[in-house]
């Protein structure tokens, strides 16, 4: 979760910069309101987008190191008694987070439901009366005008007494019929669940804003007389604090209005606005999809049926050194004070004679195939993370399998720094039997050597229960 907040945080504010730059300050309302709903969307939706990429290489990679020798430089796993439960480490931070998550999530959402219900209120008690598009709320004070979906609420005394400009009206029904309250529902739905981006706060705004430009250029528009409604505006601009959820005039955007008023977009830099931004939503939705490339060796020929042939090790050295000297052996370098460096891969026919005969064969993973119980266990996804035939699927996809068609699995457990946002505490690599049958094939053309020499003390991390 929290990576896919940092995405998303990222993701809205390199737009709301380029919103800032390119867009603000331009007359293209209706292509505004679009950026910022798009905005909104590409932030939410983005971070979870995956656009996997394969290339074709001919380059084979380096033989993964068995778990029959990783066990004798990595952590050693501890077997229990038969029918013992291994429990993993204990991290309670996840719990703690989502817990103020939700917390703070539910007192957003109680807050947008009282005002929704403040609002439904207002129009059950009030009496309405049906204008052009609008359905008329009449408050008994007197109050600014406001909108709310195809509600305006007004003074009833303004209104009988004809106290409301055309312009104002004009101004409100566009509010109405362009539906920008829509939008405000939308922006503050997704505020709910989005609160920890601070970018969400300037669309807001900007939405805001943009929905006063769009209703002052259809007043100009219909009614031509940009100077009167300006006068108009500033006359009735006045300090107040505008209801929530609502479409009204307000006092801090009065200067931003009159000046965009006056301003217009030329079709060249429009059409340069344009098309930057829809670059940068190109580029964004392709950062954020292409996880990894994948690397796809050279095909080999593989029967589709047969049993499957175990790799056989070489008799001696001088056999090793035969078949492999131009392929690559694992082995750890000393430095001056004979103590092993970095792990370094050599190929054989550059070791010296000593290091050729401590040169040893790796055997493949062990055929072995999972029990009901463990099959089943690998569908919960709050706990694994599954590999199959070295692609990463979905928990869910192992319905299409049954335990007999495993022909060899491993895992591990996930540390806390290396987990992955689904927030898997395991991770298991499991082979079908075409997969393992090729898996074989190539371990017995090309073995994994090592220059057996020096073995770290095995530390106990974590346990595994005995089959």
């Amino acid at each position: 979760m929290i990576l896919y907040g940092l995405k998303s945080i990222l993701m809205l504010s390199v737009l709301v910069i380029a919103y800032k730059l390119l867009l603000e300050n331009e007359t293209m309302h209706r292509f505004k309101r679009g950026y910022l709903l798009a905005s909104l969307l590409l932030a939410v939706v983005g971070p979870l987008l995956s656009f996997p990429v394969t290339v074709q290489s001919n380059f084979v990679p380096p033989t993964p190191l068995p778990a029959s020798v990783v066990a004798q430089f990595e952590p050693t796993r501890v077997m229990l008694p038969a029918g013992a439960v291994a429990a993993p480490p204990t991290d309670h931070s996840p719990d703690l987070w989502l817990l103020v998550y939700g917390a703070v999530t539910a007192l957003l959402l109680i807050r947008l439901v009282r005002n929704l219900v403040s609002i439904v209120y207002r129009i059950r008690q009030y009496q309405t009366v049906r204008h052009a598009e609008a359905t008329v709320v009449l408050l008994p004070a007197t109050t600014r005008p406001h909108t709310f979906l195809h509600y305006l609420f007004i003074g009833q005394t303004d209104y009988e007494k004809q106290g409301i400009e055309p312009e104002l009206f004009t101004h409100e029904l566009t509010h109405i019929r362009q539906q920008h309250s829509v939008d405000i529902l939308f922006v503050e739905l997704i505020s709910c669940f989005y609160w920890f981006n601070p970018a969400l706060f300037f669309v807001r705004r900007a939405m805001r804003l943009n929905h006063e430009f769009l209703a002052d250029k259809s007043v100009n528009t219909r009614h031509q007389n940009v100077v009167r409604y300006q006068q108009l505006l500033l006359s009735r601009l006045t300090p107040t604090k505008p209801v929530f959820l609502t479409s009204a005039f307000t006092f801090q955007t009065a200067k931003q209005r009159l000046i965009m008023m006056t301003k217009c977009t030329s079709p060249l830099r429009a059409g340069f606005a344009v098309g930057a931004a829809a670059t940068l939503f190109l580029l964004l939705t392709l950062a954020a999809g292409l996880q990894s490339v994948a690397q796809v060796t050279k095909s080999v020929s593989e029967e589709s049926t047969g049993t499957v042939t175990k790799a056989k090790a070489p008799s001696d050295s001088m056999t090793l050194e035969q078949r492999y000297s131009d392929k690559l052996v694992m082995t750890w370098p000393k430095d001056n004070g004979n103590r092993p460096r970095k792990l370094v891969m050599t190929r054989f026919s550059d070791l010296s004679e000593a290091e050729k005969r401590k040169v040893i064969f790796v055997p493949p993973h062990a055929a072995k195939t999972p029990t009901n119980e463990q099959f089943e266990d690998w569908k919960n996804p709050k706990r694994f993370g599954i590999w199959l035939d070295g692609k990463h699927i979905k928990n869910s996809d192992l319905n299409k399998y049954k335990p007999s068609d495993i022909a060899s699995f491993m895992g591990s457990y996930v540390h806390k720094n290396a987990r992955q946002p689904q927030g898997y505490l395991y991770q298991f690599s499991l082979m079908t039997h075409k997969e393992y049958k090729r898996y074989l094939k190539e371990q017995t053309e090309s073995p994994f050597l090592l220059v057996a020499e020096f073995k770290p003390k095995p530390k106990t991390v974590w346990v595994e229960p005995k089959q």
